[in-house]
């Protein structure tokens, strides 16, 4: 079972059918022509297991960072979003982080076991995707990204995956991966920045190393060698641009 395949069930999701939340106040968009599809919604808590990790880590691995949730299959720059938290009796509207992706209130503001979270966007029929975790600090180039972000971010995007799927738990659990899964990842698996890009550098203190993307040996999250500020910068060669 490869490491890309593996990271494909955590950030993409699995063919599970998303619960249905109450009715929402949001008017969900129908793409034309496609079969109409379900809200796409999540169970509260299971983001929660993510915003958890993310607290607990982040004052030693990526102080000052933000922790998003984007909103899965979406264009980034793509207006009109919103997300909303839904309960039985009322509903809570949430930031948006970006065009696309969106932030949790603080713990505590939401107590309660059957909150769900929708978006005013539909799934494909049939399927589930969990959002795309997202943990960014402040003041980096809109092509880098840093080493203990991508870290963290991996580390709570396996956290939400197994509180919501016994299928995922089955499955990582039984090749014991969910301990070094994150560790396993190279840095183009998750948070990249950009969208086109052909060449990875990283920098860290005195050191620099250049990769191309297709290169079958990039640097790996869990490499001791790379500290959590090395900066990771996404860039495209001018002869791939035209």
């Amino acid at each position: 079972m490869s490491m890309r395949f593996l990271l494909a069930a955590l950030v993409l999701g699995a063919n599970v059918q998303a619960a249905e939340p109450a009715g929402s106040g949001l008017q969900v968009v129908h793409v034309s022509g496609s079969a109409p599809g379900q809200a796409m919604a999540w169970r509260y808590e299971v983001l929660q297991k993510a915003q958890a990790v993310f607290a607990k880590q982040a004052p030693a691995q990526a102080p000052g960072a933000q922790l998003s949730f984007r909103l899965p299959k979406i264009d980034p720059a793509q207006e009109g979003n919103q997300v909303e938290i839904v309960l039985e009796d009322k509903r809570l509207p949430l930031a948006m982080a970006s065009a696309a992706s969106f932030t949790l209130p603080e713990d505590g503001v939401v107590d309660d076991g059957d909150a769900m979270v929708v978006a005013n966007k539909e799934f494909p029929k049939g399927s589930f995707l969990h959002p795309n975790i997202q943990v960014r600090s402040p003041g980096l180039p809109a092509n880098v990204a840093r080493m203990g972000d991508l870290r963290l971010a991996c580390m709570a995007q396996v956290a939400m995956a197994k509180a919501e799927s016994f299928k995922f738990r089955l499955v990582l659990g039984t090749v014991g991966l969910f301990a070094d899964l994150c560790a396993e990842m190279d840095v183009t698996s998750i948070g990249v920045p950009i969208p086109s890009y052909d060449t990875v550098t990283i920098e860290d203190g005195e050191r620099t190393l250049t990769f191309a993307r297709s290169h079958d040996t990039l640097p790996r999250l869990g490499e001791n060698s790379w500290s959590d500020n090395a900066r990771i910068t996404y860039s495209l060669s001018e002869s791939a641009e035209k």
